[in-house]
């Protein structure tokens, strides 16, 4: 049974968009070093879902990922045809995947939503399916109103309203 459960398990994390983060240091040197980077994800509708905005991005000949610092990611859904903001996230550091839109973030890891705020070292963004990820053995604090869950294996949308984890310790402070 525990070997059915593993497999389940294994193939859920492997469906969830998670790979394994390029290593800027391979690749040699840079093509481009861009300060001031900004980045803006249209849907095909033409709607802004999300803009990334960073102090500095580089990019390499040989790899579809644009490496980022200290950058910041504001989440949009449309509303009647009005714009919404559903949340940002900020990150000492990053990389965005040029073909599918893949967002990496990693060092001091926050997003602030509506209600609640989320912090942790290591999230991913899966534009595809429009869910931000946790990897396994990384704690992700939520914090909403007078409650506090540390869990892992986060799985949430862009507004930190439906969240999923695993493993929870719950504070609810008064």
């Amino acid at each position: 049974m525990r070997y059915v459960w593993g497999c389940v398990f294994a193939f859920l994390v492997s469906s969830c968009g998670l790979k394994e983060a390029q290593a800027e240091k391979s690749l040699g040197l840079p093509n481009f070093l861009i300060s001031d980077f900004k980045y803006v994800a249209i849907n095909t509708m033409g709607q802004k879902e999300w803009e990334l905005k960073a102090s500095e991005a580089v990019m390499y000949q040989n790899s579809d990922d644009v490496f980022i610092y200290n950058f910041r990611v504001a989440f949009y859904r449309i509303s009647n045809g009005v714009e919404i903001l559903d949340s940002i996230l900020t990150a000492n550091k990053g990389q965005v995947n040029k073909k599918s839109l893949l967002v990496i973030a990693e060092g001091n890891v926050r997003i602030l939503a509506s209600e609640t705020s989320l912090e942790t070292e290591r999230i991913q963004w899966d534009n595809i399916k429009k869910l931000f990820f946790s990897e396994a053995g990384i704690p992700v604090v939520i914090q909403r109103g007078g409650t506090r869950l540390i869990g892992y294996n986060l799985v949430a949308d862009a507004s930190l309203k439906e969240i999923r984890m695993e493993n929870i310790d719950a504070k609810i402070q008064q």
